[in-house]
């Protein structure tokens, strides 16, 4: 779901285009954007359009194809239909289940996976500290939506 300010924004996106989109990373000119990703395989003639969010944000390129975009693999470049993010829950008693975390993520993408974050007491000891790491799938836009702080009965996550 696309949310802006608690607005559903899901009946007002093209979700074809969407699962087309490229996010070049960057401050940089059109042209420099063109050739980052000419340098990852993608073809002037691959792409439908191009444009910016803000003026000084990156570049976004919607391709012809999804295979197209999905296929790109640089570090500079994104698909933003295919998100891998790394999260730390942290402030969790150590009985919370990661099947709790993995049910509150869900909406945000897939839970790749769950570890549970130790400190190191000395060389040869380390115990649970309450944090877990996670990694999630997402989108770009189900990203901005994760929430800081979440409420889990009488605990709160961050």
């Amino acid at each position: 779901m696309f949310r802006c300010f608690d607005i559903d924004l899901s009946p007002f996106v093209d979700n074809d285009i969407y699962l087309r989109t490229l996010r070049v990373e960057g401050r940089f000119s059109r042209e420099e954007a063109l050739k980052r990703l000419n340098n990852a395989g993608v073809a002037p003639s691959d792409i439908m359009g191009m444009y910016r969010e803000e003026e000084n944000s990156p570049w976004s390129a919607v391709l012809h194809t999804r295979e197209q975009a999905a296929n790109v693999n640089s570090p500079q470049i994104k698909y933003v239909a295919k998100l891998i993010v790394d999260l730390r829950v942290h402030w969790l008693p150590l009985y919370i289940t990661d099947d709790i975390i993995r049910e509150v993520l869900s909406p945000f993408g897939h839970v790749i996976d769950i570890t549970k974050d130790t400190t190191i007491l000395d060389q040869a000891n380390s115990t649970l500290n309450g944090t877990r790491l996670v990694k999630l799938q997402t989108t770009e836009f189900d990203s901005r939506q994760i929430p800081h702080i979440v409420s889990l009965g009488s605990c709160v996550a961050c």
